[in-house]
């Protein structure tokens, strides 16, 4: 069977399916991968204007560092650490607050999806209620 899918159904599908493997079924190492390419695709349509790229030149800018540290060593080191492997280059191992990659990760894909065509996936809104519900419990239990 065979179907014709745009790039951005295609990224739209992916933040769909992150949300719903994060909240769940609590598994955000396959959220964060498939964040990561629906980011990914949708910040090559908008360019200069995606989360990442606003996210990389405010961080270089305030901190002093370089567009690949912050890009490579902190925005998207979970992600390609979980998408590839060089095992003369990168230890078997690494430690990572994976719920927090994944949410930043599909906050960015979400960003960039509004910011190209002003829509949400159908799983959108209840991810931001998702993390309106963690932020009311977290200042309830201060």
């Amino acid at each position: 069977m065979t179907h014709t899918v745009s790039k951005i159904e295609a990224a739209s599908h992916q933040l769909d399916w992150a949300i719903r493997l994060l909240i769940d079924y609590d598994v955000p190492i396959p959220a964060i991968t498939l964040a990561g390419a629906a980011e990914e695709i949708l910040g090559k349509a908008l360019g200069d204007i995606s989360a990442h790229e606003r996210l990389v030149q405010t961080i270089t800018e305030s901190h002093d560092l370089g567009r690949v540290v912050v890009s490579q060593q902190h925005l998207n080191k979970a992600r390609n650490w979980l998408k590839h492997w060089t095992p003369s280059k990168e230890p078997e191992y690494e430690t990572f607050d994976l719920l927090n990659e994944a949410i930043q990760g599909i906050a960015r894909g979400l960003s960039n999806l509004l910011k190209y065509n002003q829509s949400l996936p159908s799983e959108g809104p209840r991810f931001i209620r998702w993390i309106e519900n963690m932020k009311d419990h977290k200042e309830s239990s201060y």
